[in-house]
């Protein structure tokens, strides 16, 4: 398929009825076979990137190519890349997001799983009494049921001598954490219920970490059935075929010393920092805390999970203030005229913002910068963007993507819209900003197809 014609299939299948990308139905946003092992910030809708995805390979035609997701997120993308037999890449700088990735692309064995699984139950069975796990704030975000209940879960996967299995509990004890916790679940920040809700609140933690970690079993079962099927297994079935790296970290670093390049890059980068959009980082703060956070990743340290801040201080445009940015990161509004155009009318209504959106597209620029790098010449890089809110102004990303992706040799293919449906987290987020409180959170996303365009990409 050549790219005009990659470019044509996009667009019929656009255009096959106005609403084919949103994906109507009561079975089109299921989230299948691993997908939905823990609930994570703005995931994607697996159907939509294995469409996508599908599409793209029949344009390569070649299966041993490495699929790069540079903000892996939940691992959708990986996942998606393993049932094609693709070797994936993956990085984060979040370690929850890391947790997911591993459980979700480690190939266990089903039935020493289920026998892991069946000692991990009579252990929590029989020790009903455990130390209770401590660390600072316990005691606002947990009641004393859920402490107790939630150490003796946490006791039990420690016992766990095998780290593969144990990051499989982790998985799914992360999701239990996040239920039974007094945080409110209208938005992605760390709010407390009011007491009223938190004294009304009785679910029974124990017997919501085995429903969950059992569903998670059935559904891993599923996407390990599928992946031997397809013959992505080694005739063992203990191993996966295709290469697998998942890398806690920023992604810029890691493509600056990288060696590899890429033919197909999906991903679906963050709408601004953090800190006034997606709160990744407060949103995983409590998992993280409950876990034994050394079976994520050696790269995990105590400074990264010593605030509720810093996970989101390293993301991208996580760093800034509002003192005045420094002349080289001031240079990314010269890039774009959509940028500068909607600074200016920012400027009018909330100047203190301005400096957190050109630290955040600095930063993005400098990513694209060292993606585009280690492009493959003709590479294509599927993304898909939503666009935020600041001061009551839609700040573009689509467009402004588009114009700094363009120095970068990366030119846009097509783009196309889409109404996000069944959105499994609340349509609320807090931000603490000049407009302070739960803010309406984006109803469309906004795919962009990019091809890389020239042949020297040194």
């Amino acid at each position: 398929m050549s790219i005009s014609a990659l470019k044509e299939k996009f667009n019929s299948l656009t255009l096959e009825s106005e609403n084919h990308w949103d994906y109507r139905g009561n079975n089109n946003s299921e989230r299948d076979y691993v997908h939905g092992f823990c609930t994570y910030p703005a995931m994607m809708v697996p159907k939509m990137q294995r469409e996508m995805l599908d599409v793209c390979l029949e344009h390569l035609q070649d299966t041993s190519l490495r699929l790069l997701d540079p903000f892996a997120g939940s691992g959708t993308i990986l996942v998606e890349g393993m049932l094609r037999g693709l070797n994936i890449v993956g990085i984060d700088v979040n370690p929850l997001a890391i947790l997911l990735c591993k459980a979700k692309t480690t190939i266990l064995n089903p039935k020493t799983l289920q026998e892991k699984t069946s000692q991990l139950f009579t252990w929590i069975t029989i020790h009903d009494k455990t130390p209770l796990h401590q660390f600072d704030g316990i005691n606002k975000w947990f009641t004393k049921q859920a402490i107790s209940d939630l150490s003796r879960i946490r006791a039990g996967i420690i016992t766990e001598e095998t780290v593969d299995y144990r990051r499989f509990f982790w998985a799914s004890f992360c999701e239990v954490v996040r239920i039974v916790s007094n945080s409110r679940d209208c938005t992605y920040k760390l709010h407390i219920k009011e007491q009223k809700d938190i004294d009304a609140y009785a679910v029974d933690a124990i017997d919501l970490f085995k429903s969950t970690l059992q569903y998670n079993i059935s559904k891993y079962n599923e996407f390990y059935s599928e992946l031997r099927k397809r013959g992505h297994l080694k005739k063992d079935g203990l191993a996966y075929k295709g290469q697998v790296k998942i890398i806690l970290g920023d992604s810029i670093a890691f493509l600056n010393h990288s060696k590899q390049k890429y033919s197909l890059v999906f991903t679906s980068p963050p709408y601004g920092d953090n800190h006034t959009t997606v709160s990744y980082g407060q949103y995983s703060i409590m998992p993280l805390r409950w876990i034994n956070y050394q079976d994520i990743d050696e790269a995990v340290d105590d400074a990264l999970l010593a605030t509720l801040y810093e996970i989101d201080n390293q993301s991208l445009g996580g760093k800034s203030s509002n003192k005045a940015l420094t002349p080289a990161r001031k240079k990314v509004v010269k890039k774009s005229e959509t940028l500068k155009a909607q600074l200016e009318q920012i400027n009018n209504l909330a100047s203190q913002q301005s400096n957190k959106i050109i630290a955040f597209y600095s930063d993005y620029d400098r990513f694209l910068d060292a993606l585009s790098r280690k492009m493959k010449p003709d590479a294509i890089s599927v993304w898909t963007l939503g666009n935020r809110k600041v001061a009551k102004q839609e700040i573009f990303m689509n467009k402004i993507m588009i114009e700094l992706c363009e120095p970068y040799h990366m030119q846009l293919l097509t783009s196309f819209t889409r109404q996000i449906l069944n959105k499994r987290m609340p349509k609320l987020n807090g931000y603490q900003g000049e407009e302070k409180g739960l803010q309406s959170t984006m109803t469309r996303e906004h795919i962009l197809i990019f091809v890389r365009s020239d042949s020297d990409n040194e």
